[in-house]
């Protein structure tokens, strides 16, 4: 059931894909909301999962990160970290492009 036009929607690091949001709202919603039908506002939606998740993961794993942490760890966390902040930007700014064309 999962909408063709939206399963190739993806944030810029790759994690976060339309496809997979939409599959998990399908598993954890017995009768999916009436919104979720709207493009536009499943669009929304998305946009605000990837902007909570991303937000969510970067936080709790630069949390995780001290000096003493291995320089072989460190640096791909941080790398990580980064990338997840710019998905969590590209959401917003996502979810921002989506308000104005609905205006």
């Amino acid at each position: 059931m999962t909408p063709a036009s939206s399963t190739t929607e993806r944030s810029p690091s790759g994690l976060f894909r339309m496809s997979a949001w939409e599959g998990e709202m399908e598993r954890s919603h017995p009768q999916l909301p009436r919104w979720y039908w709207n493009e536009a506002e499943r669009r929304k939606q998305y946009a605000r999962w990837v902007e909570a998740e991303a937000e969510s993961l970067a936080l709790r794993l630069a949390g995780m990160l001290r000096p003493d942490t291995p320089a072989d760890s460190a640096g791909p966390a941080r790398l990580l970290v980064e990338s997840l902040a710019r998905d969590a930007e590209w959401a917003r700014s996502l979810e921002d492009r989506l308000l104005r064309n609905a205006a």
